[in-house]
């Protein structure tokens, strides 16, 4: 009996903080529904319009800035993918000179205030003259310390004796990372993706930083024109604000089972 009360006040205390996290997104939604003289006033389903939609994609470069998100946010995830998987895979299971020197480095970039590094790391965007393009939005950061901290701590749960076995069947260290390792990291690989894709989708100082170019804007960028632009209409930027959620609802969504398995079978599919 009292783990079935202990469960249902889990079940309770998990649905009182949905209703927290749901509660303001709903709002958004339903405001971008409504017409200007419908704002500010609770209205039946009757009154809802699509017109604000409408607007944004008729009266901005939405479509663009879509286009260019989807680029830097995709460019960004692949790298991260690669880089960070790797980079925490060597600080795990390789033994070499260095590497704890290595590691307690990436510990340290971790408590570096990112808005300190924006004016070093803008500096050598100018220099190589990469403003206003996919590169200087992409390449500062195909390598996240934290993710690779993370990479890192899974991959230390994978008993060694996988490993010791796969190298009695003669795989080296990159057959090994491959065939043995990137299997059994789905569950981290799944975490990673959406914590590399929420940061790069909703990531808003360094593009305002670097583009001067609307043709170069990302979605966060280009969506805080139109709320200037538009700042007595909140339907109009209500609606921004949906177009901005509704990508990083998907991912989760298609990515959450993986998250849901890696913590619950750490190390130990086989």
């Amino acid at each position: 009996m009292d783990s079935r009360k202990s469960q249902f006040f889990r079940y309770l205390l998990l649905v009182v903080f949905s209703i927290f996290f749901v509660v303001p997104f709903g709002y958004a939604i339903y405001t971008s529904l409504l017409s200007k003289a419908d704002i500010g006033h609770f209205v039946m389903p009757t009154r809802w319009t699509f017109e604000n939609y409408k607007d944004v994609f008729v009266n901005s470069d939405l479509l663009i800035w879509y286009k260019n998100s989807i680029i830097v946010t995709v460019g960004i995830l692949l790298g991260n993918l690669i880089v960070n998987t790797m980079a925490a895979y060597s600080l795990a299971r390789l033994n070499y000179r260095g590497r704890g020197v290595v590691f307690f480095l990436i510990i340290g970039m971790m408590m570096v205030p990112y808005q300190v590094m924006i004016i070093p790391i803008f500096s050598m965007i100018v220099d190589l003259k990469w403003l206003n393009s996919y590169y200087g939005l992409i390449i500062p950061f195909l390598f996240q310390g934290f993710l690779v901290f993370l990479m890192r701590q899974f991959f230390l749960t994978i008993p060694k004796e996988l490993e010791e076995a796969a190298e009695v069947d003669g795989l080296n260290k990159i057959s090994i990372f491959y065939r043995i390792m990137l299997p059994l990291s789905k569950g981290a690989i799944g975490t990673q993706i959406i914590f590399s894709f929420t940061g790069t989708w909703n990531s808003f100082v360094w593009p305002v930083t670097l583009v001067n170019d609307s043709r170069w804007y990302v979605l966060t960028v280009g969506l805080n024109t139109l709320k200037n632009r538009y700042f007595e209409w909140p339907n109009l930027t209500m609606t921004g604000v949906v177009l901005l959620t509704v990508p990083i609802i998907i991912v989760f969504l298609i990515f959450q089972r993986q998250m849901e398995q890696g913590i619950a079978t750490t190390g130990l599919k086989g």
